[in-house]
């Protein structure tokens, strides 16, 4: 995802950045953090909390959320070259609101924060649906996410209610937390091999019908394998480097694209080459992403989901915080330290 924004999306932005060291044409790390991020929503709901579920997975998103909004807005306005950005104090409240997609005339702080309303309207959805849909109704359910996007597609554009829904709801994405749920049914023996083959070829079929990027299209077939072979394969989870970067993937996610760019252009305009400008696109990346981890995110989520002492003396449950790695794909996971998933997915896709 970070080769794919710093080696095509950046440049075709900004031509004037000149050509990139190599070209990453493919688009598929977003999509594919859906799909694990559905997985693990699913391992949150089977405790059958789906309030404490929803409390939980707010806590981790929205915070830094909103600080990775201003901080992008702010370095847009202030430290990119004059005319870069036309954001305006209207686009940043809109963002800020996660309601920028249902507004054509909206422009969005960073385009890669799209997975984040739509996560959200995912965990919303699953928490009031968990008591609903139960074996067979999941099943057609899960078909009816990937079919009824497809079908809508051609209206979209006769209505302009249906259009703002349809991108509001983010619709076109609906077929990735299917493929989600669906490898998780398949972990716990809930989903036979042929069905979840079945279902899965039909999440890519249409992921290649909403994109048309079939390159892309075949990159995310094949990452979908590779969740599938994580869901049941050995523990990846014992590498030291792979844990702390998976623990500041949402921080590295939030603040990597415009940021980033910004800053090759800053190496550019003194000189530096394709090499270095690569470079410090992603050390900004991990840097930012650490930072905002570590005094955004962790603090962030303590503080929403700690239990403070109240009348009766009553201690938090947790007398120090945990400092398990938060990332984008265990948004979706559970409380760290408290909380346990079944299955060696947990540690392996952090």
């Amino acid at each position: 995802m970070l080769l794919h924004h710093a080696t095509q999306t950046s440049i075709s932005s900004h031509p004037q950045l000149g050509a990139p060291p190599f070209v990453f044409p493919l688009s598929m790390g977003a999509s594919t953090l859906m799909v694990i991020s559905a997985f693990f929503a699913c391992a949150s709901l089977q405790s059958g909390k789906p309030g404490q579920f929803l409390r939980k997975r707010l806590a981790r998103l929205v915070p830094a959320y909103l600080v990775a909004v201003l901080l992008t807005f702010a370095v847009q306005r202030w430290i990119a070259p004059e005319g870069w950005s036309q954001l305006d104090g209207r686009d940043l409240v809109y963002n800020l609101l996660l309601i920028n997609q249902w507004f054509p005339d909206i422009d969005t702080v960073d385009f890669a924060y799209w997975t984040v309303p739509v996560q959200i309207g995912a965990f919303v959805a699953g928490a009031l649906l968990i008591k609903v849909l139960r074996n067979r109704p999941l099943r057609a359910f899960l078909w009816a996410l990937i079919v009824t996007p497809m079908l809508l597609s051609p209206l979209v554009n006769h209505a302009e209610w249906l259009f703002r829904f349809y991108n509001g709801v983010a619709l076109h994405r609906a077929q990735l937390f299917a493929a989600g749920i669906a490898i998780f049914l398949w972990s716990r023996r809930r989903m036979s091999t042929k069905h979840l083959v079945a279902l899965l070829a039909a999440a890519v079929v249409a992921q290649e019908f909403h994109t048309s990027e079939t390159a892309s299209t075949v990159g995310f077939a094949v990452l979908l394998a590779v969740v599938c072979l994580a869901a049941k394969g050995p523990d990846w989870g014992r590498s030291r480097l792979v844990t702390w970067l998976a623990g500041i993937s949402y921080g590295v996610y939030l603040v990597h694209e415009q940021i980033g760019t910004v800053v090759m252009d800053r190496l550019a305009a003194h000189g530096f080459g394709p090499w270095s400008l690569l470079a410090g696109f992603i050390t900004s990346a991990v840097v930012l992403g650490w930072l905002l981890t570590k005094y955004v995110e962790r603090p962030a989520y303590r503080l929403l989901t700690q239990p403070q002492a109240g009348r009766s003396g009553t201690s938090p449950r947790r007398p120090a915080p945990s400092v398990r790695p938060v990332s984008q794909p265990s948004t979706s996971a559970p409380d760290p330290m408290t909380d346990v998933l079944a299955g060696p997915l947990s540690v392996q896709l952090r």
